[in-house]
């Protein structure tokens, strides 16, 4: 064999064996063994909840929904009166008016002496205005991208931090389904102006917000930031109790999906669920059937057509009948793109955040969200739920066999590409 043979072969070997490694290089989602008569209600196993997915609980906070565009009103109040820090961490940061108004306020805070830090995922902010972020580090704001992409880091190209954070003094967390962007604006009155859900937190919870937050930053720059003005003493301020999941691509075990798992599992009356993007595995829907056996009625809410990734909703169309089948009702919103990811059991829990139920999500991607044990809280996101229910279309099971066979083909095409989607 030439030497040139020899080359090409070794080159070709080398592009495959990274191509392999990238694309699997990914947190074990499959379901864990549970047994039922050991899971009590989720307002009685919330210590237990949170354990298995590596957290603790947090008790005495004070709690805040808002939904669509009304969360950046919040955003903005709170950023003005930061007297340390302000720290901020998004996957989509895009050219326009939302990005001017918030870095209208960063650098406002910059100069009057607040340290500021924000980390925007390379691939997601890479719509961002040259213009606004220079203004940023011009004004002393220490921005960050993560996981842009080098030919001497190539093993990270496919390592994304999808979380949506936002820390102000150490002491309000948010975190939420939103991106820095316009379509984020407004009520969810047009196909423009995206549904979505966001929540602010104020009290001990704070610091497991901000311990995310630092896990990220020190990983991009391998700098810690330490001190009273990050990590304050937090005292009582409510009487919510709340914890906080995330997940990170280092991690053997996906803990937002064990999450997802042992919250659905202790469900007694009822699951809703609303997500953009719906393409658990197989294994998860046999979960939700069991849990349906039990009694337990599960409704799920997802885009219609109106999405901005329409293989993944083809691909999550897939599993339709298998969902119907189980037992779950299922609706499509129909004004917009359902954005939010929410899920709300027995009235009780809440979990509002940025994972959707897809193998990115679950398995590659920077995760983080927060479990809310409240009914105040619960009740907020189940009358709005009962409110997008009046825009939505239900789909049943003898509808959908209908369906051609070259629609279905789609489908299962889609679905096959799923674990990259």
């Amino acid at each position: 064999m030439s030497l040139i043979a020899v080359t090409i072969a070794a080159l070709i070997g080398f592009i495959a064996a990274s191509a392999a490694f990238l694309l699997t290089r990914r947190r074990r989602t499959s379901r864990v063994t549970l047994d039922y008569d050991t899971l009590p209600p989720i307002e009685q196993g919330l210590a237990t909840l949170a354990g298995v997915s590596w957290a603790s609980v947090h008790e005495g906070n004070r709690v805040k929904v808002y939904h669509n565009g009304r969360l950046f009103d919040a955003i903005e109040e709170d950023l003005k009166t930061a007297q340390h820090s302000i720290h901020l961490e998004t996957f989509v940061w895009e050219a326009s008016d939302i990005e001017r108004r918030l870095v209208d306020v960063l650098t406002d805070k910059c100069r009057s002496g607040v340290e500021v830090r924000v980390l925007i995922d390379a691939m997601g902010g890479q719509k961002a205005s040259p213009e606004q972020i220079k203004r940023l580090r011009d004004a002393g704001v220490w921005l960050e991208e993560f996981c842009k992409p080098r030919w001497w880091n190539i093993r990270r190209m496919n390592h994304r931090t999808h979380r949506k954070l936002l820390i102000v003094d150490g002491r309000i967390g948010y975190t939420f389904g939103h991106g820095i962007a316009d379509r984020w604006l407004g009520n969810a009155e047009n196909p423009q102006q995206f549904r979505d859900v966001g929540v602010r937190l104020e009290g001990p919870v704070a610091h497991a917000m901000q311990s995310v937050f630092v896990e990220n930053w020190i990983e991009e720059t391998n700098h810690a930031p330490l001190g009273d003005d990050f990590f304050p003493n937090l005292e009582a301020c409510g009487e919510v109790s709340a914890h906080v999941v995330s997940s990170a691509s280092g991690d053997a075990v996906s803990a937002v999906a064990l999450f997802y798992t042992a919250a659905i599992a202790s469900a007694k009356k009822e699951v809703i669920i609303q997500n953009p993007y719906f393409v658990p595995d197989r294994e998860f829907i046999g979960l939700l059937a069991e849990v349906v056996e039990r009694g337990v009625s599960i409704t799920l809410m997802v885009p219609g057509e109106h999405t901005d990734s329409p293989v993944v909703r083809r691909a999550g169309c897939r599993l339709y009948a298998d969902l119907l089948r189980a037992g779950v009702r299922l609706y499509e919103y129909q004004p917009t793109l359902l954005h939010q990811k929410v899920i709300v059991i027995d009235g009780q829990w809440s979990h509002i955040g940025s994972a959707n139920f897809d193998e990115r999500s679950l398995a590659l991607n920077e995760e983080v969200g927060v479990g809310i044990l409240d009914v105040t809280v619960a009740n907020d996101l189940r009358e709005a739920f009962a409110e997008d229910l009046q825009h939505s279309r239900e789909i049943t099971l003898e509808q959908w066999l209908k369906r051609s066979w070259y629609a279905g083909a789609k489908d299962w095409l889609a679905y096959q590409l799923q674990a990259q989607l």
